[in-house]
């Protein structure tokens, strides 16, 4: 009798035991459920970002910069509802496979074969945001430069086209000269952001080994100017290239400490910190957008071929990306694999720097890791298609 009593109690207690864990699955679940639910709303607000401008919404620009963090969030959710076979999983393969577009514009599976670079005909563009050659520090360093100048010369591209290039001292052009002469081009194109200063500059600026025959700079009235373009002779065809640094949205260390850790902040500090960075963003988006629609024109406009490169501060995702790619072609979508992220700094699974084109096709594609600044540079190799 004690033995059978010690055997129900034990039963009893199993069972109570089961009981429990089958409660806290369930309330596992619940919560999984919700986030999944949250990061498929995230997700459609995404797709919406590259067909809303950011002047008619204020929000929905901001599930498009973060659209390559919320896709990855919702793969997770995906694989996560197969392993238990739920019938869960078919809402996100839906809401995936509507955003297919969208996701090949920021992933490209490991398929795509690369052509020989020297091939009769192809030219070789490099993209890259130097960062005033400061990688971090608050003054530019002379190691620095040196170190993308030699990446940058061996890596023997046609066309370089740079961003945030920083030079300082009373022969503030001397070292424009000296880059042109080191990376063995016949010609550079440098513009300011601003109004030169006798002993500063920085902007952007393009290098080539080909004959020029025109340019210009494109710039909104009371901002920055934000791009230059020259229109290069290759193979006796006029080529226009573009080289773009569209607005930043400037977080300072302080924002994105916030951004990382916004817990750490109590709540009137979170409102407060929230609302600032969220001006910053709309501030930018509206920049762009404006930037962006100058662009179009000029590409509209332009009866050559085009190689356009640079910094957009923004995704694949965004207005401005998919205002650019409904009349240029992506040299990243044609030839690249997996995501390509190109900014190095603290937000991650962010491509921001591009090479788009029209009249070419690529023939290969590369986004290098090499970090002496806080992007990566950007190559692909190109051949007019006429």
């Amino acid at each position: 009798m004690p033995k059978l009593t010690v055997t129900l109690n034990l039963f009893k207690y199993t069972s109570k035991k089961t009981s429990n864990t089958s409660s806290l699955v369930r309330v596992l679940l619940y919560i999984v459920t919700v986030l999944n639910l949250v990061a498929l709303a995230a997700f459609v607000f995404g797709l919406m970002a590259g067909k809303i401008p950011p002047s008619s919404n204020g929000y929905i620009p901001i599930f498009g910069l973060f659209f390559p963090l919320i896709l990855f969030a919702n793969v997770v959710f995906m694989v996560f509802w197969l392993i238990r076979k739920s019938w869960f999983t078919v809402i996100p393969v839906i809401i995936l496979v509507f955003g297919a577009n969208n996701f090949f514009d920021n992933f490209q599976l490991p398929f795509h074969t690369d052509s020989a670079d020297n091939a009769q005909g192809v030219v070789k563009v490099l993209t890259y945001n130097v960062q005033q050659f400061r990688d971090g520090n608050k003054t530019s360093q002379p190691g620095i430069q040196s170190e993308i100048l030699t990446f940058i010369n061996n890596e023997k591209a046609d066309i370089v086209c740079l961003q945030e290039y920083q030079t300082t001292g009373r022969q503030i052009y001397e070292t424009l000269k000296h880059t042109r002469d080191e990376l063995n081009t016949g010609i550079y194109y440098y513009e300011s952001y601003f109004n030169p200063k006798y002993d500063l500059l920085s902007g952007m600026v393009i290098f080539s080994k080909y004959t020029a025959v025109d340019k210009g700079k494109l710039k909104i009235e009371g901002s920055r100017t934000f791009g230059i373009y020259t229109d290069l002779l290759i193979n006796e065809d006029t080529v226009r290239v573009f080289n773009i640094h569209l607005a930043s949205i400037k977080l300072g260390k302080e924002d994105l400490g916030f951004v990382s850790s916004p817990t750490n902040e109590s709540q009137e500090q979170l409102k407060v910190k929230s609302l600032a960075i969220y001006q910053k963003l709309n501030k930018a988006f509206l920049l762009r957008e404006k930037q962006v629609d100058l662009l179009k024109d000029m590409i509209v406009n332009t009866t050559y071929p085009i190689l356009l490169c640079g910094d957009f501060n923004d995704t694949p995702s965004s207005w401005v990306y998919h205002q650019l790619q409904s009349h240029l072609n992506d040299s990243f979508v044609e030839r690249g694999k997996g995501i390509s992220i190109t900014f190095a700094g603290p937000i991650p699974l962010l491509r921001i720097d591009y090479i788009l084109h029209s009249g070419f096709k690529t023939t290969q594609y590369a986004r290098h890791r090499f970090k002496r600044s806080d992007h990566f540079p950007v190559t692909a190799s190109l051949k007019l298609t006429h």
